[in-house]
């Protein structure tokens, strides 16, 4: 996202507070799991529709995270947005036991590809995504450095 967006890039090189909210925006705008499938356990309400209890049903993380209703300008990726609370990493009991993890290691990650190499762009023509349904991620990633 950073390649795409270089003049958050910038920002967040130049003050490191903004790491926590870069990972977390990112999370939200590209979620890695695109979806889990669920049971109801009781009649569920949201909005005007009701979904029985038993029902089998398929959240999809990248809807959630994009939604307007609780999202100004959804599909605009931006690091100093109000609020970047996302759904990534699921929520209540059925939240990954990973998730703090994953953020110290984005964190840790971006804080040092920034030291190293502050200005980077993607070869987009070689991209690659990774053939699976349960984790996004890439095959092939070719990034510039300079």
């Amino acid at each position: 996202m950073l390649a795409e967006h270089p003049d958050q890039r910038r920002q967040v090189h130049q003050d490191r507070s903004l790491l926590t909210r870069t990972v977390d925006e990112t999370l939200r705008f590209e979620p890695t799991g695109p979806h889990v499938g669920r049971f109801t356990l009781r009649d569920y309400h949201c909005y005007d529709t009701t979904v029985p209890a038993g029902s089998a049903i398929l959240m999809l993380f990248g809807a959630a995270n994009r939604d307007p209703r609780r999202y100004h300008d959804p599909d605009t990726f931006d690091i100093r947005r109000d609020h970047i609370s996302h759904l990534t990493f699921g929520k209540g009991v059925h939240c990954c036991l990973g998730a703090n993890l994953a953020r110290l290691e984005g964190r840790v990650a971006l804080d040092e590809l920034l030291n190293r190499w502050p200005q980077w762009d993607i070869d987009y023509d070689s991209l690659q995504l990774a053939p699976t349904s349960t984790v996004r991620g890439w095959e092939r990633l070719r990034v510039l450095v300079s």
